[in-house]
């Protein structure tokens, strides 16, 4: 499956405050997505400030000395377009689409969202009860709590092993004062990527961004002495196979399953998207296929990598009725050991490969997928790791990969569990897990 190389290559700025600008022409659109990603997320925060870099996310749409919070949304969705964010572990994004010709104005908004938010009184107190609303959101579904609860599990006190948008206490811990030194810590040293995918101009989005900042254009010479944004200094977690349960009113278990997975920079990352295609990834893969169409014991399973910047995890998640939970556990582990013994037929790891290249390129046709592409270009990936060099990369994985990842990372022996479930239910998620 051929990838031909753009004539309008993505081109990338590093500007004179150690910001990084990346833009990608696309003359066929109409549109612009614009995103502002700091490299920073909830892995990073102090003891005492859980949950500090999501609600600063939310705070910045509460204005800044020069718009409101209505303004804001307006300036996006006036056109049609839209203006969103999101926290993770270790990143958070600020991110609008709008037509072509609202690109400028609307990267102005954002800008000016992230590096000058006001962090009123008021405020703040009315969106620390937002917060706490999407925290009890959380614990009121399942199968977020499923999760939510396997960080714990699986990463135990490290700052991994905590919700990415607090407790209740924390949240109601944050002030103007933290949101502050969060924005001052990314206005000054943080890893910072701007960038922009559509009908743009690169040396226009610069020129934008440098007049924000009130830069102007420097020498070489200059350059080299620019403010150093180095990555964060990571401390690594530990995994633990940790089994954790809670109980809810609820008729089903939903369970979370898995173990140590791989950084985004080791090239085991491609061997397990891989295995994850063929045995939790959609309707055709073994999981599903077992689990689902021929025992019926879950409505859906599924698989979930999850690549940081120091380690990684490989997930297992599916709900059923509480007494079906150990023939699921049972048929998941019996899935896992074939592929430990046998690895992935010719035929069906080339399935996978061409799976997985083609959701890859549909997904390129989404300016927004391009801009996250590029986005983790400049803060996660290497910058030559184009489209084409993941194509190859994928290419290039043998059978003999897979069947080695499979047996260094599908060992559920050593996996944690989390499991949300009705009161009354007894079944040992770790003891099953050891007899796989």
């Amino acid at each position: 499956m051929p990838l031909k190389k753009s004539l309008n290559a993505p081109q990338r700025t590093l500007i004179e405050n150690g910001v990084w600008v990346a833009t990608e022409h696309l003359p066929h659109v109409r549109s612009a997505s614009l995103g502002v990603y700091l490299d920073t997320g909830s892995r990073d925060e102090a003891p005492g400030s859980g949950g500090l870099a999501h609600f600063f996310e939310h705070m910045v749409f509460k204005g800044t000395p020069r718009l409101g919070p209505l303004d804001i949304v307006r300036r996006f969705e006036a056109t049609g377009g839209q203006v969103n964010a999101w926290t993770s572990r270790e990143q958070t994004c600020f991110y609008g689409k709008v037509v072509d010709t609202e690109a400028g104005g609307a990267l102005d908004v954002l800008l000016d969202m992230v590096f000058a938010g006001k962090f009123d009184a008021d405020d703040i107190r009315k969106e620390k009860d937002v917060v706490i609303e999407e925290i009890r959101s959380v614990n009121d579904s399942p199968d977020e709590l499923a999760h939510e609860l396997f960080g714990r599990a699986a990463f135990g006190t490290h700052t991994l092993g905590r919700p990415i948008a607090g407790t209740e206490k924390s949240v109601r811990g944050l002030d103007a004062a933290l949101l502050r030194g969060h924005r001052d810590n990314v206005h000054a040293q943080t890893p910072v990527a701007v960038v922009a995918v559509g009908r743009v101009d690169h040396a226009e989005v610069v020129a934008r961004v440098r007049k924000y900042f009130r830069l102007r254009a420097s020498t070489k010479s200059t350059l080299q002495k620019m403010p150093s944004r180095t990555p964060i200094i990571r401390s690594s977690a530990a995994f633990q196979a940790r089994h954790l349960l809670k109980t809810r009113d609820v008729q089903q278990a939903t369970v979370v399953v898995g173990g140590v997975g791989c950084a985004w920079s080791e090239p085991d990352r491609f061997p397990l998207l891989l295995l994850h295609c063929a045995l939790g990834d959609g309707m055709s893969s073994r999981l599903f296929q077992n689990l689902r169409e021929t025992h019926g014991l879950v409505y859906s399973i599924y698989t979930s990598p999850e690549f940081l910047a120091r380690e990684g995890l490989f997930n297992v998640g599916f709900a059923t009725d509480p007494a079906q939970v150990e023939k699921a556990i049972r048929e998941t582990g019996r899935e896992l050991a074939r592929l430990r013994d046998e690895g992935l037929p010719a035929a069906e790891l080339k399935r996978a490969k061409e799976n997985i290249k083609g959701g890859m390129l549909l997904g390129m046709e989404s300016t927004g997928s391009r801009m996250s592409a590029l986005a983790r270009r400049l803060l996660v990936n290497p910058w030559d790791e184009s489209p084409e060099r993941i194509l190859a990369r994928i290419d290039a994985v043998t059978r003999a990969d897979i069947l080695r990842c499979a047996r260094q990372y599908l060992r559920p022996e050593g996996w944690a569990s989390a499991a949300v479930a009705p009161k009354g239910f007894k079944t040992d998620l770790g003891k099953l897990l050891a007899g796989c």
